[in-house]
């Protein structure tokens, strides 16, 4: 629908450019709640200890996620001013990612599920790092962080070992009458990339060392272990940056994608790190539409 980029020189000019993007585009926004919000989707953008933080809400004065997510340092890497920004602002799905020192990215995003028949708003919420303490990353191909909780997970509803200030995202699902959270408690490990598992290890394929473009999904876990879908991502796309530069725009028919690593590319380690956290994300990253010049 839309994309705007920039530099900002700090988190609150990071904060300003995603506000006026979505202002632009039909969103509401209350500055002296600092509440940015559209139908039925209602998000407080608050600025706290140098990290722009997220927290979705049914409503302007409640219905609150669990915790927030953020969008700011990781681990002792500390953000170079000034950053590029880019913001790809949909009918009811943005995304807002920063550049900086270099090869490193941190990002935000937030919308509305398309999947239908959920009691709950629908409203999705997530950011590089959960409102715990962010230190480095660990991901792989099957998993998230797999020997703590501590350790963040920088990759869209990828997350599968969770405890409730830890989740980098929230679905206002409302199944089983349990509001925001992701499993049958708000500390519960959640389903995150495990459904797509099995292709996102094979990517890029042999045959032209491309890497499809995969679905981003969100489920939420039910009682005797069933699993149901809650979000369907429209415009962005799992895939593996082996063969991409970071923000390189791809063509594929009519539509255009912008690649993007989820922090930081390292082709030497591509499957990621998870031993204890590392400064990347191996090549495991995403594919965001693109409707700029």
């Amino acid at each position: 629908m839309a994309y705007y980029s920039g530099s900002a020189n700090d988190i609150s000019e990071v904060r300003a450019a995603l506000v006026a993007a979505c202002v632009a585009e039909g969103w509401g926004w209350d500055s002296g709640t600092e509440m940015l919000s559209k139908g039925v989707m209602f998000l407080r953008l608050q600025m706290v200890s140098g990290y722009l933080t997220l927290l979705g809400r049914t409503s302007a004065t409640g219905g609150d996620a669990p915790s927030v997510v953020r969008m700011g340092q990781i681990g002792a890497t500390a953000i170079t001013w000034p950053v590029a920004y880019s913001v790809f602002v949909f009918d009811d799905e943005v995304y807002c990612v920063i550049r900086y020192n270099v090869d490193y990215h941190l990002w935000c995003a937030f919308g509305r599920s398309t999947v239908s028949g959920l009691p709950g708003t629908g409203m999705w919420v997530a950011a590089s790092c959960p409102a715990a303490t962010s230190t480095n990353p660990q991901i792989n191909k099957n998993s998230g962080p797999v020997s703590s909780s501590i350790y963040i997970c920088p990759a869209l509803f990828w997350r599968t070992l969770a405890a409730a200030n830890s989740n980098e995202y929230w679905v206002h699902s409302d199944l089983d009458a349990q509001g925001w959270w992701n499993a049958q408690t708000v500390s519960g490990n959640s389903v995150g990339i495990s459904p797509s598992v099995p292709l996102i290890g094979i990517l890029p394929n042999n045959w032209n060392s491309e890497s499809v473009l995969l679905p981003i999904r969100s489920y939420k876990f039910r009682p005797s272990s069933k699993i149901t879908l809650t979000v369907d991502l429209l415009n962005a796309r799992y895939t593996r940056v082996d063969n991409y530069s970071p923000g390189e725009i791809i063509q594929i028919g009519g539509e255009r994608w912008m690649i993007l690593p989820f922090y930081r590319k390292n082709s030497a380690e591509r499957d990621g790190y998870s031993a204890t956290g590392g400064t990347h994300t191996g090549t495991f990253g995403w594919a965001i539409r693109y409707e700029g010049p």
